[in-house]
């Protein structure tokens, strides 16, 4: 069965399981209330990444561009293992693949934006240059008008979808859930669903309480006005109450290169 078949399937049991959806609390609640406090710990695999639509973004920067054009190919069309930790209006996210990390922190100073790279044993820091960073001015207004991001844009989708819609950013359609169930493997779901021209079908998958997956079948009409259908699967490692302190700090022997607003006159 092909890719557009499998999709087509998700979809078809998303939509059956509209006319059955069980009148109850969901298993997504307690993920919500955790998004929405914005107090958590993620940390999941993009197995089925994004493809790319050029080839511009062959060569990886890591500060000064050390790495050679004959071992990007590996680095393609890759699962991705991101984390995302928040506390509060601190954030970090990062987003790699064997050894190349873009990472973004967001804290009291700003924002950072930076990637660890891996030299053999030891991992390096490249931002403005190597172990040296800079903040940069948080944009607040787009995090007011587009929403939380969560590491690659599949995942910030994925779980976008199950938030108030006063929550997501307007150009994000709204997600109903449209069913829940058990499968024989003794694993349940909760099925979402958007609708519109492009409709996404989405299920959460639950070991008990536990989110374990997200799978996600899109159908979406290109620019020739063909339908196009493309499938996501994210494994969840951990969706914790808990924020991972040590992410939310830079890394040590890290270079704070910003430099400080100057005091007002007839400021002590």
């Amino acid at each position: 069965m092909n890719k557009v078949w499998k999709a087509l399937v998700v979809s078809c049991v998303a939509v059956g399981a509209m006319f059955s959806a069980i009148a109850e609390a969901s298993n997504l609640d307690t993920y919500r209330n955790l998004l929405m406090n914005k107090k958590y710990t993620i940390k999941y695999v993009n197995i089925t990444p994004e493809e790319r639509i050029t080839n511009k973004d062959k060569i990886t920067l890591t500060g000064n561009n050390t790495m050679s054009n004959g071992n990007v190919s590996k680095l393609m069309y890759k699962p991705l293992e991101c984390i995302v930790v928040s506390d509060g209006s601190n954030r970090y996210e990062e987003v790699g693949y064997n050894g190349f990390i873009n990472c973004r922190l967001q804290n009291e100073n700003g924002t950072y934006v930076y990637t660890k790279y891996n030299e053999g044993q030891k991992a390096s820091i490249w931002g403005t240059k190597k172990n040296t960073v800079v903040a940069n001015r948080t944009n607040n207004i787009a995090y007011m008008l587009q929403g939380d991001a969560f590491g690659g844009g599949d995942m910030t989708r994925l779980l976008n979808a199950m938030l108030p819609d006063n929550m997501k950013s307007s150009e994000m359609p709204s997600y109903r859930q449209v069913g829940s169930g058990w499968l024989s493997n003794g694993l349940n779901y909760v099925d979402y669903q958007s609708n519109g021209q492009n409709m996404e079908a989405i299920r959460y998958y639950f070991n008990g309480y536990t989110l374990t997956k997200i799978a996600s079948a899109q159908f979406i009409y290109d620019d020739q006005g063909k339908l196009q259908a493309r499938r996501c699967i994210i494994k969840v490692n951990e969706f914790s109450p808990t924020p991972a302190k040590e992410y939310l700090s830079l890394p040590a022997g890290v270079k704070d290169a910003t430099k400080k607003p100057k005091k007002d006159e007839g400021e002590n």
